[in-house]
């Protein structure tokens, strides 16, 4: 009897250690994730209405896919009317010119260090691209480069007076769905995968605590049992 309850114990030891093991594995897989997902430039204004600039430092962890993004804040009594600034047909003479305002833009991205231009462009944005309950986004550009720190300025090229009052910002993210590099398709995968696992670990939890118990409950009976 004495035998069977130390291998128990042990083969209990060794199912706690791998669960400890899996927990501390998934739990570093989120924070790996969440940082590698992270979008490098979020919510960073810039002044459109009046030709306005920004330069900013950012970080690339993987060498992907990104996109740069316009996003207009959508006025409290106002969200019509900047939908229909931002895209409905402009007319000239008879013909469309564009597809709401335009916000010309020129941006490029060097590295840090260097100082070296890696990606650069002219934009001419207009339109629709999404929207939220309290923001529209314009696609602005694209690019890849390899992970590091960088340098990144947007300018926008003229001013845009119709879109005095309206809070502009800039977003620098992983484009979904198109990513190229390992890391991001393992950080995807992954979280699909957790789905499933994390019901596993779930019910794996519960049944060690289970058999944790009823091995101290044993163990305590049989401490108390005369010789």
């Amino acid at each position: 009897m004495r035998a069977t309850t130390g291998t128990f114990s042990r083969g209990l030891r060794f199912a706690l250690a791998a669960f400890a093991i899996a927990l501390l594995a998934r739990i570093g897989f989120e924070f790996w994730a969440d940082d590698l997902q992270a979008q490098p430039l979020e919510d960073a204004p810039i002044a459109v209405a009046g030709g306005g600039a920004l330069d900013a430092r950012i970080r690339l962890r993987a060498r992907d896919s990104y996109r740069l993004q316009l996003l207009f804040v959508i006025p409290a009594d106002g969200r019509e009317r900047l939908r229909n600034l931002l895209a409905e047909p402009v007319r000239r003479d008879g013909q469309q010119v564009s597809e709401g305002v335009v916000v010309p833009l020129r941006w490029s991205l060097s590295e840090a260090d260097s100082g070296r231009v890696v990606a650069h462009g002219e934009p001419r944005t207009e339109g629709l691209d999404a929207w939220s309950g309290d923001t529209f986004w314009r696609e602005a550009a694209s690019f890849a480069a390899p992970p590091g720190w960088y340098r990144l300025r947007v300018q926008a090229t003229q001013p845009v007076p119709e879109l005095a009052g309206v809070t502009t910002l800039i977003n620098v993210g992983l484009r979904p769905k198109a990513s190229s590099s390992w890391q991001t398709e393992w950080a995807w995968f992954g979280r699909l995968l957790c789905v499933f696992l994390d019901p596993l670990l779930m019910l794996a939890a519960l049944l060690l605590a289970w058999f944790a118990g009823r091995s101290w409950w044993v163990a305590r009976r049989a401490a108390a049992a005369p010789a």
